[in-house]
């Protein structure tokens, strides 16, 4: 009996690097890889049924293969292909779920019913988090599920040295889509530093400085030298799903050795709080109050606690438990 995992083909950014990070885990754990196109729905109806016998052409009796979604194809492709996965006699499905579509697009919110039944088709689901699983439970799916909690990094850097205590917030990320300098208090002794796309309605103030798209080595280089981690949206829209999904920012601060910044309906607050990661709020004055107010002994306390916990991180630990809970567990 053998085991396949689904990678798309064709993406890019966060997408592409979430997939891929889990593929490469599952290699090494000798779980073999199948190849997903990108594949017009529309203009090929057709020839689904040929394309997907292709593409699963080496999965038989007894298998099991891990869907990573989405695929980023039209969602009947997926649709399809799991149809097609459990025509196969005693094949296990396992949903490994980084989004759903209809939870982060407006225009998709009325395809959720069509989500929920392929979930409850599956034989079991990996999700992003605790908060997604009670979700899943309370519409009514009765699905068995593994929870994820947390990202691991796509890339690491061995640290000779610890982040230094300084006043400063940094946010990676797109500050139009999540609001960060419009909401950022000007008047205290706070910076925040920017890193990625620049847009018209930035802020401009004394204490907000934006550095531009960095590379993710040089990004994790820059937050090591100190200050604090920001996964934070000011966008309701985005806020509501940050309950529910993992976001990569939390990741890649911890990485760079810096304690976190977050909201206190995110999904990771228990991690957060139980492990002593960082700073939990509901507004951005009051996280910077709390940095304000905040000794260079309590900010060595949260780098420490980071420092502990950077074995798993560097280990892949969390994708390596996910599947091996997902294979054998579920």
């Amino acid at each position: 009996m053998s085991v396949y995992i689904t990678k798309s083909y064709g993406l890019k950014g966060v997408a592409a690097e979430g997939q891929q990070i889990v593929a490469n885990e599952a290699e090494k754990l000798g779980i073999e890889e199948i190849r997903i196109p990108y594949y017009d729905y529309f203009s090929d109806k057709d020839g689904l049924y040929k394309r997907l016998e292709g593409i699963l052409t080496g999965v038989s009796e007894g298998d099991t293969v891990i869907l990573q979604i989405p695929t980023w194809n039209y969602p009947n492709f997926e649709g399809s292909f799991i149809g097609h996965i459990k025509s196969i006699n005693k094949v296990r499905l396992i949903i490994f779920i980084h989004d759903i579509r209809a939870m982060m697009f407006p225009t998709e919110k009325e395809s959720m019913p069509f989500y929920l039944e392929l979930f409850n088709i599956a034989d079991g689901l990996i999700v992003p988090s605790e908060n997604m699983a009670k979700y899943l439970k309370e519409n009514n799916v009765n699905t068995p599920m593994v929870v994820q909690t947390l990202w691991d990094p796509g890339v690491q850097i061995e640290f000779e040295d610890r982040p230094k205590f300084e006043k400063k917030i940094s946010f990676a990320g797109d500050d139009a889509k999540y609001l960060i300098s419009k909401n950022f208090p000007l008047d205290m002794d706070v910076d925040l530093h920017l890193y990625g796309r620049k847009n018209d309605n930035m802020v401009k103030n004394k204490n907000i400085h934006y550095h531009g798209f960095l590379d993710e080595y040089s990004l994790l280089r820059e937050l090591h030298q100190g200050g604090f981690g920001l996964d934070w949206t000011e966008n309701s829209y985005w806020r509501e799903y940050n309950k529910y999904n993992t976001s990569f920012k939390l990741t890649n601060y911890l990485a760079a050795g810096i304690p976190l910044i977050m909201q206190s309906d995110n999904s990771c607050r228990k991690l957060v709080e139980n492990n002593h990661l960082g700073i939990i709020a509901d507004s951005l004055e009051e996280a910077t109050e709390k940095i304000r107010n905040m000794s260079e002994e309590e900010y060595n306390g949260y780098v420490e606690s980071i420092h502990r916990i950077s074995p798993l991180i560097k280990e892949n630990y969390f994708t390596k438990k996910v599947l091996i809970d997902g294979v054998y567990t579920l």
